[in-house]
């Protein structure tokens, strides 16, 4: 009885708010698309940067190393093997360091891959279904935490509810609204950063392989590529007495 009381007070009272001030609502969903969107570029920009600078640091840091490792070396005319060995090991640090980068990219890729073959929608359309989903299960949580029952929680509900319906602001639909105007503004506002954010850093890097990598192996004799082995031929020289770093050295 008391139920029936709490949704017949509560669908009168969403009644009562989409006659009153439906069209101001309905004008604040629309300011409220408008402010999403620069929120939305904030939390985005966040999340890039943070994931960019966490794969970037390392190669620079090992770039650094490589540097002052020959720097070093020259200064204190240490032995061309030893500059070799510790060459060898940065470059070793490097391609492992580039192995494991390749594999989390895939494991973190790799759902979103599996959504895309199933799925197989365009980039923006894709986006468009991932923020739906996201702004709608947000919605289903925040409605859950809602009082679950007593009649103060039922009015509640239903006034809700009858609001939803009256406004044409049902879940999905609100949603959907968000999602289509978010989708492509974000798809070309994260190109547009990891473009800014990654085509510096790749031609620094590919500069660096390049022009300058070729002069540092120039004075150890070693190959682009040989170089990463050296370590692993000067022990298994020195366990097992083979000739491995003198074949790595060798002309091809």
């Amino acid at each position: 009885m008391m139920d029936n009381a709490a949704g017949f007070a509560g669908r009168q009272l969403g009644e009562w708010v989409a006659g009153r001030w439906g069209t101001p609502l309905r004008e604040a969903f629309e300011d409220g698309k408008g402010l999403s969107g620069p929120l939305a570029r904030a939390l985005l920009d966040a999340a890039v940067v943070e994931q960019v600078v966490g794969v970037i640091w390392p190669s620079f840091a090992l770039l650094a190393a490589l540097l002052g490792l020959h720097a070093t070396a020259v200064w204190l005319e240490a032995p061309v093997e030893l500059e070799r060995i510790a060459t060898g090991l940065i470059v070793l640090a490097a391609l492992g360091w580039t192995a494991y980068g390749v594999g989390m990219a895939a494991h973190f890729s790799a759902p979103h891959l599996r959504f895309w073959w199933v799925t197989r929608l365009p980039p923006g359309r894709q986006a468009r279904l991932i923020l739906f989903h996201l702004i709608r299960d947000q919605h289903h949580r925040l409605r859950a935490a809602l009082p679950g029952g007593g009649f103060t929680a039922t009015l509640l509900r239903e006034a809700l509810a009858t609001l939803e319906r009256r406004l044409g602001l049902s879940p999905d639909h609100a949603a959907f609204a968000l999602a289509d105007h978010l989708a492509p503004m974000l798809l070309r506002h994260l190109l547009e950063r990891v473009a800014l954010l990654v085509l510096p850093v790749a031609a620094a890097l590919l500069y660096y392989r390049f022009a300058i990598y070729p002069g540092l192996l120039a004075y150890t004799g070693a190959g682009a590529w040989t170089v990463a082995l050296y370590p692993l031929a000067a022990l298994t020289d020195a366990v097992l007495s083979t000739d491995w770093r003198a074949a790595l050295l060798r002309p091809s």
